[in-house]
């Protein structure tokens, strides 16, 4: 079975706060991802579901602020149960010469029969998303 890991990152000039709230405040992640409609305004925390009715969860995983954050992946109409899949979106932070390096790691897409669909889909979302988590974290708001 081949890997099919998507790996990407950028250099984002802002304190490692910053970044760390655009990815973990809801009205942050609503910027550069989706959040089900009936989502509450509350920080992501360890063990909180993000659902999507009848169609794919997403579960906070682990946290260690302002390093990094593991949101597990599970698509409803995939064969096997959650557990049977390690799939998730791991973001690491590193604070390197007066910059953040934002990482994204997602997948491994290898355990899935339609699993290059689900890597094309999430190359293309992991270079929006980090240029976008780039834009909002070195506004000055």
């Amino acid at each position: 079975m081949e890997e099919l890991i998507v790996k990407n990152e950028i250099i984002i000039d802002a304190p490692i706060a910053k970044v760390w709230e655009v990815l973990i405040a809801p009205k942050f992640i609503r910027q550069w991802d989706s959040l089900p409609q009936d989502f509450p305004d509350y920080y992501l925390e360890t063990g909180m579901e993000i659902n999507w009715s009848g169609n794919s969860k997403i579960t906070v995983a682990e946290m260690l602020p302002h390093e990094y954050l593991k949101l597990s992946l599970f698509v409803y109409n995939w064969e096997l149960g959650p557990s049977s899949y390690n799939i998730a979106y791991h973001y690491r932070l590193v604070s390197h010469d007066n910059h953040i390096l934002l990482s994204i790691e997602i997948g491994d897409f290898g355990q899935l029969p339609d699993g290059q669909e689900y890597y094309d889909a999430s190359v293309e979302f992991a270079d929006k998303a980090l240029n976008k988590i780039k834009l909002l974290a070195e506004n000055r708001w």
